[in-house]
């Protein structure tokens, strides 16, 4: 048998047969699972207590199916404490899957090639409790041989010590309803868009704030109506000091009861009208579907804090009137990562438990012994506030 045979069966030999260990004898974790995180957590009170959300991005290597069976979430500096361990139902909810068809009979099962997103969120009690970093254990198994399960451990990540900016309401007044708002489930922060290239979720953090009356419903009268909304045409005031870099108008609004849109939504035209305000230090704030011809600022506009943008409306990617809000780390509607802040002060009157009531029924707000007062604090989703 000559060399090169030799070299072969030798080869072979490695690829199918060693259990590989490093230098020190340690088992080496050789499931072909890419394993990244684009964007650092910052953490964020809300509800009274430190979040901190951020995602975790696995790519398939292997030209066949894995099945991911279990992740844990690790303090990486205190000898493996486990702070959240996900299976079962609790894991597929946390799970996305970008780009596979939307009827997968098991959303945990990733085809070679193919990419889940796994959206986290964990809640401390107190910001002495966060660690300065965390990493991850995640357990697969393969869907077409008898192979146990086996974990690789990977995804450090370091948690930022950036404070979240503080900044004012741009609403005022009570009522407003935060749909979508910060949470790990909302619309908002499972919608990863690809922009020039790059794959980003610049809404993270934001919310849609709707508006409810005395009667605790969205509108009265005619809902094909814009004006029947207790939203609309608001005034919307600047959350901060900065410069408008980019402005959008003319865009029509839509009709409220009308599944079609007064424009093609394209990744452009989703926002609506639209005021960007560089807010400095890489912050960036996105005013989105204002009414028509209601912008009142223009681009190099020097704003304060409080001054009137323009006016709430609903144009764009919107079903009805709402002011969308959000804070990113660039001059893009979606073309950025959406970073976390929080509001100097507001007052919780409670949390919408159905988006129906805002049809239906109306909400009532339940008698309290005390002022609910909450300061640097980002409201969580379906809260409801009044703002000073």
């Amino acid at each position: 048998m000559n060399w090169f045979c030799i070299l072969m069966l030798l080869g072979s030999y490695w690829a199918v047969s060693l259990n590989p260990r490093d230098t020190q004898g340690q088992r080496l974790l050789t499931i072909p699972i890419d394993i990244e995180i684009p964007v650092a957590p910052t953490p964020v009170k809300a509800n009274g207590k430190m979040h901190v959300l951020y995602e975790l991005h696995l790519t398939n290597f292997r030209g066949s199916n894995l099945e991911i069976t279990r992740v844990e979430v690790l303090n990486d500096a205190s000898n493996g404490l486990v702070l959240a361990s996900y299976t079962d139902s609790e894991l597929t909810g946390r799970l996305g899957r970008p780009g596979a068809p939307s009827n997968l009979p098991d959303k945990r099962v990733i085809a070679g090639g193919m990419r889940a997103v796994i959206y986290l969120e964990i809640v401390f009690d107190r910001p002495s409790d966060i660690p300065s970093a965390l990493h991850h254990q995640l357990w697969f198994k393969s869907t077409d041989s008898a192979t146990p399960d086996d974990f690789v451990s990977g995804g450090r990540v370091l948690i930022r010590s950036t404070v979240p900016p503080v900044i004012h309401s741009p609403l005022r007044g009570e009522g407003w309803v935060a749909l979508s708002g910060m949470s790990n489930t909302s619309g908002h922060r499972r919608t990863i868009v690809v922009v020039n290239g790059k794959a980003r979720i610049a809404q993270r953090f934001a919310t849609d704030w709707v508006r409810i009356g005395p009667d605790g419903l969205a509108f009265r009268g005619d809902p094909a109506k814009n004006t029947s909304f207790s939203a609309y045409g608001t005034d919307v005031h600047a959350a901060t000091n900065g410069t408008v870099v980019s402005v959008k108008d003319g865009v029509p609004e839509n009709d409220p009861t009308s599944d079609k849109k007064a424009v093609p939504i394209t990744v452009e035209s989703a926002p609506g009208n639209y005021v960007i305000i560089d807010m400095g230090n890489g912050y960036f704030s996105l005013y989105a579907h204002l009414k028509t011809n209601s912008i009142r600022v223009k681009v190099g506009d020097r704003v304060k804090v409080g001054q009137v943008l323009a006016l709430l409306g609903n144009s764009g990617n919107s079903d009805s009137p709402h002011l969308h809000f959000h804070i990113c780390d660039s001059n893009s509607p979606l073309g950025a990562e959406g970073r976390p802040y929080v509001f100097d002060f507001f007052e919780m009157q409670g949390v919408l438990p159905s988006k129906k009531l805002l049809v239906e029924g109306g909400w009532r707000q339940q008698p309290r012994s005390a002022v609910d007062n909450r300061r640097r604090e980002i409201p969580i989703e379906n809260a409801i506030v009044r703002f000073p």
